[in-house]
């Protein structure tokens, strides 16, 4: 539980750091934003009071020169060029305006005297004297000596102009800290000789005064021609200057230190810092009890997980807090003694059959297993029972899902207890049940099959009902017909199956009967691919009309050209496909191949019928109509070339639903056919009340006409019976010249079988029928007005051996 406590601190951790930020950054960021604004502001303020004072100072600076210059004296000798006393009274006039250096210059600009030597030697000024002579003043920097000089420069009058005085104010350390002095600003006072910056004076440091002009031009300008500059040592915000007007040479910069203006704020971020340092600790110490006060109790809930995953259900959890942990315990408590109650039942259900509580599949093939290892080491033999029961789904659909479960209750009840508590009884499927009788070999295991078929057929009693079942039963023997569980059941279900279809009802597995069951298996397997890949093929078998010998349709019938099993006769995968309930995809592609050739035959001028057979699943459709609908509609076929045919076994089914749906596709104009008729279960008065146009009257009764009098019987009386009712007769499996012409005589309309022809592909149709009419037209043409009833046998015959 170390982790969940860990992360509890964690969390508590980064909530305080979140919070304590939210708190604290802003106090830092407004510290930050006020001692800016604030330093702004001073400058500001000052900056105009800079300006103030240097015109205050030029305008004292002007008046003082010249009054210099208006002296009586100075001017004569001026007017006089008394060169020799000049230098003199220059250096009188220059102490009289407290100048530093004083020149006389004439109206050209030439210099005529110093109160000094310059330094380098001067001759001329002209820019100071052409300044001067647009404003009758001029203030300009002048460099001479070593030192910068602001220059002052008025007229001499005598009472004309005869001469320009100058008079120099030196730009040095001593007038920076004079500035400094009057505007409590930082000053520094620097000049500009193209790229680089020489210091004039400066009230700074040496130690900042050197980073500050490598700085200089890196500076921002924050606001109001405001420059900060970001200092090694020292931050600091400044105003710029032009010393002199109308000149750049000159720059003098005053500047105020953030941090000094910072400092009563650095006391606020501390105590702010303090602050959230002790909230921190404070939080910190919190969550770590609460870390502790939900951990123990959470390390307490995941031991009893691990206990519970590893089956332990009987130990229960215990918390001695009384807060929501306590209620998860008992919650948690109550969730292990479900699990436990609930995987009980799962590990039950797992084993058991829930309506029969006999053992399920898994628990029954495990128990055989068990059986086949223990007779392998006594070398015992151990006999496996497969029992259908044939009748119980067809019971519950009759009665009732209750009654037939019911049922399977009784009947499983009664299997046990004719059975010894050594053997083993399990359900393996809804009406399917296995024994296993070790000790047994398999011709006791036949009496035991007697017995068990026996009291089942006994009868069972459900709500005032006695039911007989009748049940199939397949058996094979370890280690006669197999080592291991899966095999034994295989070959057992193979037994029952080849009984059921025998109808012996007992069967024993024989040698080789798996490979057949394997081979359907494939079969099923692979149907669905078949109608994906168009493995199936359409075949047809013509139909004649026996009034005049001319063909009036075929029966679609469908075949299936296997890749690996060869070419599949329609009784090899058509029952298997209706056991499986896969019949539905067979019959939607018969229906498709078999219109789309019939409107192939109509492109060709051929006016035929075609015939599709369904199915008792197909009858439980009730989309089937639709789809018939939307064939016919896609293909541009009428209803009418389309004839239905179904078995009577498919109206035993459900003759209900079958109806309506035969009605549905009546409605569309299809025409309904009942095939294999006298075979099933249904009798004309059902088939009365169906809309049934066609009787097909089944090939077991016409094969042996006329010489089987049975037959003859049955097929005048089928004929009559059909035509008293309105329907037509059309006889399958019709193999002799005899048989036609004796049913022609006796009124059925149609005729089909291998003496008129025998299944073909559906692209040969066509050319068959061609040379069928061919011959059938020559025949007329001879003169032979009356039909005789042998020559579509003979055609059919020599186009068969022509084919």
């Amino acid at each position: 539980m170390r982790k969940i406590r860990t992360k509890i601190q964690i969390l508590a951790t980064l909530m305080v750091a979140f919070t304590v930020t939210l708190t604290v950054a802003p106090v830092f960021v407004w510290a930050l934003r006020d001692s800016d604004a604030r330093i702004e502001k001073s400058l500001t303020v000052r900056r105009g009071v800079f300006d103030e004072l240097m015109r205050a100072r030029a305008q004292q600076m002007q008046q003082t020169v010249r009054l210099a210059s208006q002296d009586p004296a100075f001017a004569a000798a001026v007017g006089n060029a008394d060169l020799d006393a000049l230098p003199a009274l220059l250096a009188e006039r220059g102490e009289a305006a407290t100048g530093d250096l004083a020149l006389l210059l004439d109206l050209d600009g030439k210099v005529l005297a110093a109160s000094e030597p310059l330094d380098p030697p001067r001759l001329t000024l002209p820019g100071i004297v052409s300044r001067a002579g647009e404003l009758g003043l001029s203030r300009s920097p002048l460099t001479a000596n070593g030192q910068t000089f602001e220059m002052v420069t008025v007229p001499v009058r005598a009472p004309l102009p005869v001469g320009w005085l100058a008079v120099g104010y030196v730009i040095d350390e001593e007038l920076a800290q004079t500035i400094q002095s009057l505007t409590g600003l930082y000053t520094t006072v620097y000049r500009t000789d193209g790229s680089a910056d020489a210091i004039l004076g400066s009230t700074l440091d040496a130690e900042t005064l050197g980073p500050l002009m490598q700085g200089l031009r890196s500076g921002r300008f924050v606001d109001n021609d405001i420059l900060k500059l970001d200092l090694p040592n020292s931050h600091l915000m400044a105003v710029q200057r032009n010393f002199l007007p109308q000149s750049s040479a000159v720059t003098i910069m005053l500047k105020e230190s953030v941090r000094d203006i910072a400092a009563p704020y650095r006391q606020l971020r501390l105590h702010a810092v303090a602050v959230a340092a002790l909230a921190a600790m404070l939080a910190l110490l919190g969550a770590a009890f609460l870390a502790r006060r939900i951990g123990e109790p959470m390390y307490e809930l995941v031991s009893a997980a691990r206990r519970i995953r590893e089956g332990d259900y009987s130990t229960p959890v215990t918390v001695t807090s009384e807060d929501e942990l306590a209620e998860l315990a008992v919650s948690f408590n109550a969730m292990q003694e479900g699990i436990a109650d609930r995987e009980e039942r799962i590990t039950y259900q797992a084993q058991y059959d829930e309506l029969t509580g006999l053992p399920n599949r898994f628990l029954g093939l495990e128990r055989l297993a068990a059986a086949i290892d223990s007779a392998a080491q006594t070398n015992e033999s151990v006999s496996v029972l497969m029992i259908d029961l044939n009748s119980l789904t067809d019971i519950g659909s009759s009665l009732g899902q209750e009654i037939g479960d019911a049922l399977l209750g009784q009947a499983a009840e009664r299997l046990r207890a004719s059975l010894d508590s050594r053997f083993v009884l399990a359900r393996l499927e809804v009406d399917a049940f296995l024994a296993v009788l070790p000790g047994v070999d398999h011709s006791g295991a036949v009496v035991y099959a007697e017995e068990l078929r026996r009291l089942l057929s006994a009868g069972l009693a459900v709500r005032d009902l006695n039911v007989s079942l009748d049940a199939s039963v397949g058996i094979s023997c370890f280690p006669d017909h197999g080592d291991n569980e899966e095999k034994l059941l295989l070959r057992a279900t193979v037994a029952k199956n080849d009984a059921k279809d025998a109808q012996t009802n007992i069967g024993v597995y024989e040698d080789g009967r798996e490979d057949l069951h394997v081979r359907h298996v494939a079969i099923l397997g692979d149907l669905a691919r078949a109608v994906r890949e168009d493995e199936l093929k359409v075949f047809m078998q013509p139909k004649v009309n026996l009034a005049d010998g001319r063909i009036c349709g075929a029966e679609a019938l469908v075949r299936w050209d296997h890749p690996t099993l060869g070419f599949l006769p329609p009784n090899e995968f058509i029952p298997l496909a209706e056991q499986s309930g896969n019949i539905s995809i067979i019959s939607r592609w018969a229906l498709t191949a078999a219109i789309r050739e019939c409107r192939l035959w109509q492109e060709d001028g051929l006016e035929l019928n075609v015939s599709v057979n369904l199915s008792g699943r197909d009858l439980q459709n009730t989309d089937l109509p639709c789809a018939v609908s939307e064939l016919l509609r896609d293909h541009d076929l009428d209803a009418r070339k389309l004839v239905l045919e179904i078995t009577e076994q498919a109206l035993v089914r459900d003759i209900d639903d079958a109806r309506r749906v035969l009605e549905c596709l009546r409605d569309l104009g299809a025409k309904i056919a009942i095939d294999d008729f006298g075979t099933g279960y249904s009798s004309l008065v059902q088939i009365k009340n169906l809309p049934v146009d066609e009787v097909k009257i089944d090939r077991a009764f016409v094969t042996d006409l006329p010489g089987n009098r049975a037959d003859v019987a049955i097929v005048r009386a089928a004929i009559e019976l059909a035509h008293s009712l309105g329907l037509d007769v059309l006889a399958e499996g019709v193999e002799s010249r005899a048989t036609m012409r004796w049913l022609a005589a006796h009124g059925c309309e149609r005729a089909q079988g291998f003496l008129i022809a025998r299944p073909m592909p559906a692209e040969q149709f066509p050319d068959w029928l061609a040379e069928y009419n061919e011959q059938l037209e020559a025949r007329v043409e001879s003169g032979h007005a009356e039909v005789d009833h042998g020559f579509a046998a003979g055609a059919g015959r020599r186009l068969r051996t022509a084919g």
